[in-house]
C-alpha cells in the first residue's frame, strides 16, 4: 500500500502488486479509499470493495537478443527490445462518453505511457 500526494486531503491509498522474472515484469495497481481498507481489515467482505485495477507489463519483443546476432535477409542485424502493454480500468460506460471524458482518458493514458518511458529511460522517437 502506498499513499499518494493528495492536495485536497483525500484518504486514498494505492494497492500495488508486482512480479518480476527473467521473461516479464508486471505491475498492477488500484486506488482504494482508506475506509474500504479499514473495513477489510475489520473483516468486511472484500467482494464489496470497489477496485479499478490498472497496470502494465514489460515483456521481451520476441527478437533474438543482441548477443545472438541473427541476420535478416538484408544482412543487417535486428536489435532485441521490449514490448510494453498498458491497461487502465475506469468505471464509465460507453453510453456516458462525452468529449471531456474521452479527453480525460486520453490524457491519463498518455501520462501513464510517458511516465513509463521516463522510468525506463526510453528516447522519444517522434
Amino acid at each position: 500500500m502506498k499513499q499518494p500526494f493528495s492536495p485536497n486531503g483525500d484518504s486514498l491509498l494505492i494497492l500495488q502488486e508486482s512480479c518480476i522474472d527473467p521473461s516479464v515484469a508486471l505491475i498492477v495497481y488500484a486506488p482504494v479509499d482508506l475506509h474500504s481498507v479499514t473495513s477489510a481489515i475489520n473483516g468486511q467482505d472484500m467482494a464489496k470493495i470497489p477496485l479499478l485495477p490498472s497496470g502494465f507489463i514489460i515483456s521481451d519483443d520476441g527478437h533474438p537478443p543482441d548477443n545472438y546476432r541473427a541476420s535478416t535477409s538484408s544482412g543487417t542485424t535486428r536489435p532485441s527490445g521490449s514490448l510494453v502493454t498498458v491497461a487502465l480500468c475506469s468505471n464509465g460506460s460507453s453510453q456516458q462518453l462525452t468529449m471531456e471524458s474521452v479527453a480525460a482518458v486520453h490524457n491519463l493514458i498518455s501520462s501513464a505511457v510517458q511516465n513509463i518511458k521516463a522510468a525506463l529511460n526510453c528516447p522519444d522517437l517522434s
